[in-house]
């Protein structure tokens, strides 16, 4: 009998992509807008944002609250009225990194807060150190055990001069949305500057917040006794996504025109996709690529934006594979961001991982075959390896996938690609199942 699964992705490689692709809502921006709306009672709308898993958790943890979560189409209504229990169930914590967000909000409105350490992918140490200094210095008292998170500040909190030692993207939303309801002035110094914490600064804004100097490295925010009024705002455009269909486009485009996408956002990748040998063009709110016909090997750094982003490494490892010359990725930001590296050997690749670095000889071409997503951007990298690879390959795992790109399968196939999410499939003649464990990178460079 087959084996049934859904959670695998079989692609038939070896094709250029053609045609027009768009650009989803943000996810990463649209979870702190959803926590956002925690500081207000009464009915918000978060429109464009896409129904992914993990979107779906943080509406379930707003539920647990006591909120009431509605999808209409691409929006969602959230009422946050009734909002009453402060402690957010480990089952839904444990699941989501972004569910640290409601710390701040749940806080600063009701002076308690309590939830587990939160899950997520596993591509490293994700510490909250930023989180509870930052809150301390408002007046809280933070507990921090292995098995929960507490806060309470029973005073209310007040405003601080708050310096981040590392600008934590999800550290600067909490602190914001924090310092929103709270007495005073609040300043930040070396926050996060990505465009997300933008569009979070932005929404709260348009909820009657005060802040100034979201974007660059002081933020002001001024406190007020009152909660903040509900919204209704559209969430900005998943960048990371379309980096990754940047990425696609230099290894397969023929051309592929990426829409709804900011070229602000994404210039570091923009200089190294040109550098690497890809012709783009850009336009008021579209980008198209022709792939890079002889790609030639580069070097990238990761760090905080407006720097070369850790959430496109995984992609552009891919299309290094295929470069001429010996490449150097240095990742600063997570210590496991590498798991792709075992995917992309296994499929012909010529990677060595030495502890934050790691090393690629471009080879002549990739081939298909049976590989895992270990976490959501070394999926996106595994899916461009096999749209570029000779053959089929099969990457099991691919719920991690779909909590990052929304309607990918159909986006895929109106570009030409031959994507199926097979009940069975053959392998050497004979069926198998997917296997979900990979050799370490370490025992795979070892053998390359």
């Amino acid at each position: 009998m087959p084996h049934a699964t859904t959670n695998i992705l079989a692609i038939e490689g070896g094709h250029d992509v053609t045609g027009d692709i768009p650009v989803s809502g943000s996810k990463n921006a649209g979870l702190a807008l959803l926590a956002a709306s925690l500081l207000a009672s009464g009915p918000s709308i978060l429109e464009g944002i896409p129904p992914l898993s993990d979107v779906a958790r943080m509406g379930r943890i707003c539920e647990s609250l006591g909120a009431i979560v509605e999808r209409a189409s691409d929006s969602l209504r959230i009422d946050t009225t009734h909002v009453g229990s402060l402690d957010v169930p480990d089952r839904l914590t444990r699941s989501l990194r972004a569910s640290i967000l409601t710390l701040g909000p749940l806080l600063a409105r009701f002076g308690v807060a309590k939830l587990c350490p939160p899950g997520g992918c596993a591509i490293g140490a994700r510490p909250i150190e930023e989180h509870v200094k930052g809150l301390e210095k408002m007046g809280a008292k933070v507990t921090v055990t292995e098995r929960s998170i507490e806060a309470c500040a029973p005073s209310g909190l007040h405003g601080a001069a708050i310096h981040m030692q590392t600008p934590s993207v999800t550290g600067t939303m909490n602190l914001m949305m924090a310092a929103c309801l709270a007495s005073g002035v609040t300043y930040i110094s070396n926050p996060a500057r990505e465009p997300e914490v933008t569009d979070l600064a932005n929404c709260l804004i348009s909820m009657g917040a005060t802040i100034q100097g979201a974007g660059t490295d002081h933020i002001t925010i001024c406190g007020r006794d009152k909660l903040l009024t509900p919204y209704k705002y559209t969430v900005m455009e998943d960048r990371i996504e379309a980096g990754t269909f940047l990425i696609l486009g230099a290894m397969a485009g023929d051309p592929l025109a990426v829409h709804n996408c900011t070229a602000e956002y994404q210039t570091v990748l923009i200089q190294k996709l040109r550098a690497i040998g890809a012709q783009i063009d850009i336009n008021e709110r579209s980008i198209i690529v022709r792939k890079a016909r002889c790609p030639v090997a580069a070097d990238i750094q990761t760090g905080p934006y407006p720097a070369y982003p850790t959430d496109l490494q995984p992609q552009l490892m891919a299309l290094l594979s295929k470069a001429q010359g010996t490449s150097r990725i240095t990742e600063t930001i997570f210590e496991e961001r590498f798991n792709q590296a075992a995917g992309l050997i296994a499929m012909g690749a010529d990677i060595c991982v030495d502890g934050q670095d790691a090393v690629i000889s471009g080879v002549r071409e990739l081939s298909g075959g049976m590989v895992a997503a270990t976490d959501l951007r070394a999926g996106a990298s595994l899916v461009i390896a096999a749209i570029a690879a000779k053959g089929r390959t099969v990457i099991s795992g691919s719920h991690y996938i779909d909590r990052g790109y929304y309607g990918l399968q159909n986006k895929l196939r109106k570009l030409g690609v031959k994507v199926r999410r097979p009940q069975s499939f053959k392998v050497d003649d004979g069926e198998r199942k997917v296997e979900t464990a990979q050799m370490t990178v370490s025992t795979l460079c070892s053998r390359s």
